[in-house]
């Protein structure tokens, strides 16, 4: 930092000495100005400064009112920036001494923040947008250019605590309605934030974001309501998004689509179907003749019988037809299992499909008025069917629609027209479960029982009490079928829950976004960067 030249001091001193004389010489006059020469004297300036407005605003056309007012700008303003270096200068010799002192090598190796990044404390009140830029100048090295339409004499009241000087830089800015583009590494271009000079002055990217998860038109879509993307297309048979726009509204969009281009959760479900059918059949007892049947025997000519011969009917002419006795004594029982365990992997929210068994042809028969008849045949599945469809939760539970049919044929029915149709006996099963990673669920309960009993005796006879079983035959005929699933989620790849970081980030206002924290990332403390020869200086 350089110190200020003895000329300078004269010029500042003698200044000083007019301002005091002035003030003297129209104390008599004003009152105002009287109590303005105290408050200096005291050191309250701000005071003094607002004493001199409120009289300014009562009087206009005062010249010496407004010739106080400007002297005592200036005197804030050289004493806000001699605080400013004066700080600057403390920090750059504590600094240096940490360096030089061998005692305390990890300050060393600390890195000093950089001249955008030191905070500082500013209180503003009533400087021109031409000082606040000379003070951040010195403290900063930062240098200015400013579009022709930008106030410089516009007065800027802002206090702030320890904040680093982009910040500074951009909340003056955003005060003052005002816009900023980096030139180069050490100077910024300060424009009014209006429509028609943001188009001049921001400076625009062309970025291609190639998807792999998301559809480009989705994200196309997503793009434009959330940030209003100015040019923007989507080129679905390469799944890209192109984006013209500016810088920070193409982080922006990165940051959105690195939330939605995740890959989709997929998980293997691995099912077990068990079908255990048990049968039973006992039949036991006396198989009696349960009928006897008379014939006449044919005459002894050979002929026909006549009324005669039936009516001389004697025991040797007549045919008797007994059916045969038996003794029925039959035992069987089966079991029957059928055991499916398929494992099928599908991504989130997809059905997927299980089908074990046969198509069996089912044929009907069409006749019309004219006698043609055409035959068509119809494949009908039986066996088992299973349909799933999980949704995957980000907490690594799993949500399962189940639709479970299993079918067999239990019969052949005979049309009128001879046509032959099966008799297809189905049970059905649909349900909703969550599940966590690797829970196993078992679902049971799907019973068919089956009992029949048939019995055979002689009239009479056969209702004797335990003597009754000699003069019949009994079978009993029992058959069941139970129905068992079992199904266990495994979980391949799911998605984790996105930071906050990337979830929710400030756009700005609806009038012009951009992100939350002042982006200044083009300037670099790199290369050092001399003054200006007319640049303020201070003591």
């Amino acid at each position: 930092m350089k110190h200020e030249s003895p000329q300078r001091k004269i010029v500042r001193t003698f200044c000083g000495i007019c301002f005091a004389m002035l003030l003297a010489a129209c104390a008599t006059n004003s009152p105002v100005l009287h109590e303005s020469q105290v408050l200096m004297i005291q050191g309250r300036h701000e005071e003094a400064l607002v004493h001199l407005e409120n009289a300014l605003r009562e009087n206009p056309n005062n010249a010496e009112l407004r010739l106080a007012v400007a002297q005592t700008r200036e005197r804030i303003s050289s004493r806000q920036l001699q605080q400013i270096q004066a700080q600057v200068k403390q920090d750059s010799l504590k600094r240096q001494q940490e360096t030089e002192t061998p005692a305390r090598p990890a300050l060393v190796e600390q890195t000093a923040p950089t001249g955008l990044d030191k905070p500082i404390n500013v209180d503003f009140k009533g400087a021109t947008l031409a000082q606040v830029c000379q003070v951040l100048y010195r403290t900063s090295g930062l240098n200015f250019i400013f579009d022709k339409d930008v106030p410089l004499d516009q007065p800027i009241s802002i206090t702030l605590r320890h904040t680093p000087v982009r910040e500074v830089l951009s909340l003056i800015l955003l005060s003052q309605q005002l816009g900023q583009r980096p030139v180069n590494a050490d100077t910024v271009m300060i424009y009014p934030n209006t429509p028609n000079k943001a188009r001049d002055y921001q400076p625009l990217t062309v970025r291609s974001f190639y998807l792999t998860n998301i559809e480009a038109k989705t994200a196309a879509a997503t793009l434009r309501t959330i940030l209003k993307a100015r040019d923007l297309i989507s080129d679905d048979k390469q799944n890209v998004v192109v984006m013209r726009d500016t810088p920070e509204a193409i982080r922006m969009a990165e940051k959105l689509l690195a939330v939605h281009d995740m890959p989709e959760p997929e998980v293997m479900l691995e099912v077990e179907v068990l079908e255990v059918k048990r049968s039973r059949l006992l039949e036991l007892g006396l198989l009696w003749p349960s009928s006897l049947m008379l014939s006449p025997l044919a005459s002894i000519a050979g002929g026909p019988v006549s009324l005669k011969d039936l009516v001389n009917t004697t025991s040797a002419s007549l045919a008797a037809t007994v059916p045969s006795f038996g003794i029925n004594a039959r035992a069987e029982s089966g079991d029957t299992n059928v055991l499916a365990n398929p494992r099928i992997r599908t991504r989130n929210r997809e059905i997927a499909k299980i089908m074990i068994g046969d198509r069996v042809p089912n044929i009907s028969t069409t006749s019309t008025a004219t006698g043609f008849v055409a035959e068509s045949v119809q494949y009908i599945d039986i066996g088992l069917k299973l349909d799933v469809q999980p949704t995957i939760y980000l907490d690594n539970e799993v949500a399962i629609r189940i639709n479970l049919e299993v079918s067999n044929i239990t019969g052949l029915i005979q049309t009128k027209s001879g046509t032959q149709a099966y008799q297809i006996g189905t049970r059905n099963a649909s349900t909703v479960l969550r599940l966590k990673d690797g829970e196993n669920q078992v679902l049971a309960g799907l019973i068919s029982d089956e009992e029949r009993s048939t019995g055979r005796k002689v009239p009479g006879l056969g209702d004797i009490p335990i003597l009754g079983r000699l003069f019949g035959s009994k079978l009993d005929e029992g058959q069941k079928t139970e129905l068992v699933l079992s199904i266990t989620p495994r979980l391949i790849r799911n998605n984790k829950r996105p930071g906050i970081d990337l979830t929710e980030f400030s756009i700005g206002p609806e009038s012009a976004m951009r992100p939350s924290a002042p982006d200044m990332s083009y300037f670099t403390e790199a290369v050092p960067v001399s003054p200006p020869p007319a640049a303020p200086t201070a003591r």
